[in-house]
């Protein structure tokens, strides 16, 4: 633990560049053994909604304030994205084989008239009970680092 985040009797208090400080109750922190490829110390985070109704939401490093990477939920773009094969990716993870995964994309968003893009190739996958996870990379699945998404397929 750092300075940068405290206990709390719920959870944590993390502090933010973007958001300030937030209060995340324990059981929304997510934890990547691995931390995410080029963050390696940066193992706990917690999302945060972008503004209500939004596609996007923030994925939030629990000890470096600075850190906090765009994502969206691809199932809602892509319902048929192959899920068996991010579970089998992260079966260092010790997921249970009936716990759900949320599949996160991280996003890159430019300024108009660019579309944002999604990295659908190496998604992050997230056991929704254990709160563990890991960025994987998703082999031949046809899918890009670099896929606009916002369009109907």
């Amino acid at each position: 633990m750092t300075t940068r985040e405290a206990p709390t009797a719920a959870g944590r208090v993390i502090q933010s560049t973007r958001f300030g400080t937030i209060e995340a109750p324990e059981n929304q922190l997510m934890h990547f053994p691995l931390g995410i490829p080029g963050f390696a110390d940066a193992k706990d985070f917690v999302l945060v909604e972008h503004r209500p109704g939004s596609v996007f939401r923030w994925l939030q490093a629990a000890t470096l304030p600075e850190l906090a990477f765009v994502v969206i939920d691809v199932l809602a773009f892509v319902p048929d994205y192959p899920i068996a094969d991010v579970r089998k990716a992260l079966a260092f993870c010790e997921i249970a084989a009936d716990e759900e995964l949320a599949v996160l994309a991280i996003c890159r968003v430019p300024p108009p008239p660019d579309e944002p893009t999604a990295n659908f190739q190496a998604p992050i996958g997230v056991g929704l009970r254990s709160r563990r996870g890991a960025q994987i990379l998703l082999h031949d699945s046809g899918f890009s680092m670099s896929m606009a998404f916002l369009r109907p397929r």
